[in-house]
């Protein structure tokens, strides 16, 4: 199991979790044996190709979601593009950084 404690609370988290499933969350804590996370979805095949789906369906997603650290393989933080993807998916608000500048005449 590979642990990247290198984490900060609202950090954009990608994980491995040992039954496969690709997991990004908004990081909230850990401790020896779990991570608190926010908001988890997992990757699944839509009819649009692949997208991000509510982790655990009827879970309540204003709620935090506890790991174990057992089930774990890897984690770390998602890169820009998934990040982007996740806070505009949760939030509905489209990141600064992936809005294209402004074209002037």
């Amino acid at each position: 199991m590979l642990i990247d404690s290198g984490f900060s609370a609202n950090d954009i988290i990608a994980m491995r979790i040992t039954g496969g499933d690709e997991v990004i969350a908004k990081f909230i804590s850990q401790d020896e044996k779990t991570i608190k996370v926010s908001k988890p979805l997992a990757l699944a095949m839509t009819q649009q190709g692949i997208g991000m789906t509510q982790y655990l369906m009827m879970g309540d997603m204003t709620r935090e979601f506890v790991f174990n650290k057992t089930s774990v393989v890897t984690m770390q933080k998602a890169n820009k593009s998934a990040a982007d993807n996740y806070i505009k998916g949760t939030t509905g608000i489209t990141p600064a950084s992936s809005i294209p500048p402004l074209q002037t005449k």
